[in-house]
C-alpha cells in the first residue's frame, strides 16, 4: 500500500515560512479547497495549507471532477490573503502555474512541465495536474482566496480508468520511477510560490515571459469555448495580465480571459 502523506515532514521542511507554516492533514475530506475556504472564514491566516490524501469530492474549474485515488497524488490547497488589489487575483492562477512548473524542475530537474492556459500542467501532451483559484468576499471579515492544486505524483496506467489512458501521465509514469516521496515536491512547490507571491507586480511580465517558453498552446491552432461559441485561431501570445490571444484566421485577434474550454486544434 502507498505510504500516507508525512504532513509533519512537510510542516518541518517549511518551519518559517509564509506558506505552508501550518500545515492540516486529512487522511479522506471532501475537497482541500472546501476545508481551507472553512479555515479562512474562521480566521486563520494567509500560509495556512490543507492536504489530504483522498478526496471524495475534488474538483477542477467549473465543477470538472478531480480523478485520484487515495495516496497517489499530490492534493493541497493553500489559504492566501494578497496584498494585491482583488482586481489582480486572477493573476494568482500564472503565479502558481509557474510555481508548480518550479517547483517539479526543482524536486525532478529532468522533467519538463508546460503550462496549458490558464491552469494545467501537461508532460509529453499530457495532463499531469490542475489548479483552482477561489476567491471570496465574505460580507463579514477580510476578502480572502483558497488555491488549490491537484498533481499526479504516483499514479500508474493501471490505475486510470480507460477514458483517461490516452490523456493523463503522472511524475511517476514521466521519469519511469515509481514511488515518488510526496512531501519534498509539496516543499518545493510552495516554496516556489511563495517566492512568486513575494515579486512586486511590476515583475509580472517576467512571470509572463516564463510561462510563454513553457507554454503547451502559444503557436499551436486552438479551440477555445466562449459562452454558445466556440472560436477558432492560432494562440499568438499572453496579454499583460495574462490572457490569451487568439488570432483568428481574417488576422483579427481576440483576448481571453474566461472561457468554457480551450484545446488543441490538431
Amino acid at each position: 500500500m502507498d505510504p500516507v502523506f508525512a504532513h509533519h515532514r512537510l510542516a518541518a521542511s517549511l518551519a518559517g515560512q509564509r506558506l505552508g507554516h501550518t500545515v492540516v492533514f486529512h487522511p479522506e475530506t471532501t475537497s482541500t479547497n472546501d476545508v481551507a475556504r472553512s479555515l479562512a472564514e474562521a480566521g486563520h491566516p494567509h500560509g495556512v495549507t490543507v492536504v489530504a490524501d483522498h478526496q471524495t469530492a475534488g474538483r477542477g474549474r467549473r465543477g470538472a471532477e478531480w480523478f485520484s485515488p487515495p495516496r497517489k497524488n499530490l492534493l493541497l490547497s493553500v489559504v492566501l490573503r494578497p496584498s494585491a488589489p482583488p482586481a489582480d487575483w486572477p493573476r494568482l492562477t500564472h503565479l502558481a502555474a509557474l510555481a508548480v512548473c518550479e517547483g517539479v524542475e526543482a524536486a525532478h530537474p529532468g522533467l519538463h512541465p508546460q503550462v496549458k492556459w490558464p491552469n494545467d500542467i501537461f508532460f509529453s501532451g499530457r495532463k499531469a495536474a490542475g489548479l483552482l483559484l477561489e476567491s471570496a468576499f465574505p460580507a463579514h471579515g477580510p476578502p480572502f482566496a483558497v488555491l488549490g492544486l491537484g498533481l499526479n505524483v504516483n499514479l500508474t496506467a493501471r490505475d486510470l480508468p480507460p477514458e483517461l489512458q490516452k490523456t493523463t501521465t503522472s511524475l511517476a509514469l514521466e521519469t519511469g520511477s515509481p514511488h515518488l516521496p510526496r512531501e519534498p515536491l509539496a516543499a518545493a512547490i510552495l516554496r516556489a510560490l511563495d517566492r512568486q507571491l513575494s515579486q512586486p507586480a511590476q515583475t509580472f511580465p517576467a512571470v509572463l515571459n516564463a510561462l510563454r517558453r513553457r507554454s503547451l498552446l502559444l503557436g499551436h491552432r486552438i479551440r477555445a469555448g466562449l459562452g454558445s461559441r466556440e472560436l477558432t485561431g492560432v494562440a499568438d501570445d499572453l496579454g499583460p495580465s495574462g490572457e490569451l490571444i487568439l488570432q483568428h484566421d481574417d488576422g483579427s485577434r481576440t483576448s481571453l480571459t474566461a472561457v468554457e474550454y480551450v484545446r488543441l486544434a490538431g
